[in-house]
């Protein structure tokens, strides 16, 4: 079940509850996760982005979605759902940017590198991935797997005898959502980070838009012009996917007693 992170710190964007908090207080709940309650079971923590509207109809990802101990915005059309249905504080949380402040978070507090595994993409995407985040002193990884495997089961036991602090998982959605939900029962201890394709971000090989576009939540701009084939569709739905879900998200400010903004 989520965690109990109280009825004014979360909103109903679609089927979803989306926890209504700045991208700083994001990253202090995974870290606080971490630490915690990480420590004795798997924690999960989930981003809803765009992509995630547009499979809302996915009964197995909904559910997915809805057994995390966290989901965050992480795309500028569930903040802007979230702040319809009420929500106070949201900020897009954009998980390339988070990662890079969750790992080095863990790092102060711990005093040293949080041990990691990197599950996802191609053959080798991951290892280059890892390579850079051991280089900048933020995780000490100590399993990587490509995200192609027919036969999880082996993959699932090496990391729980790797017990990694925190696990990476770059399997895109809703493919990562699922996978955790299936296995995050016999992975044993950890905090669970799905990453869709930040291993390429890390390793140099997809590029962030400028930061006036990231900002905003304008990212998908650029993200567009560099792969219009692969994502005009995506765009596409989830501007109808925004449309969509927008009465129940006024419906959700008039439920919960919000006054317009």
């Amino acid at each position: 079940m989520a965690l109990a992170i109280g009825m004014t710190d979360e909103v109903a964007v679609g089927p979803f509850r989306v926890a209504d908090r700045t991208a700083q207080s994001v990253v202090s709940m995974i870290v606080d996760l971490a630490l915690t309650k990480g420590e004795h079971t798997v924690v999960s923590c989930y981003a809803l982005h765009v992509q995630g509207l547009n499979l809302r109809s996915d009964q197995a990802y909904v559910e997915a979605m809805n057994h995390a101990d966290l989901v965050y915005a992480d795309g500028g059309s569930v903040v802007l759902l979230a702040r319809v249905a009420g929500a106070r504080t949201i900020e897009r949380a954009a998980t390339t940017d988070i990662g890079w402040d969750v790992l080095t978070a863990l790092t102060e507090r711990l005093g040293v590198p949080p041990t990691v595994a990197l599950i996802g993409g191609e053959a080798g995407l991951a290892d280059r991935a890892a390579d850079i985040l051991r280089a900048r002193g933020v995780a000490d990884p100590v399993l990587v797997e490509h995200g192609f495997h027919t036969d999880w089961e082996p993959v699932v036991q090496r990391v729980r005898e790797a017990a990694p602090r925190i696990i990476l998982l770059g399997l895109g959605s809703p493919q990562e959502m699922k996978w955790a939900h299936r296995w995050a029962p016999h992975l044993g201890t950890g905090t669970l980070l799905t990453c869709g394709g930040w291993f390429g971000f890390i390793a140099g090989e997809e590029r962030r838009a400028p930061t006036p576009l990231r900002r905003p939540g304008l990212e998908w701009i650029a993200r567009l012009s560099q792969s219009p084939t692969r994502l005009a569709p995506r765009y596409a739905r989830g501007l109808a996917s925004t449309m969509a879900v927008a009465p129940s998200a006024m419906r959700e400010r008039h439920r919960i007693g919000e006054p317009p903004a």
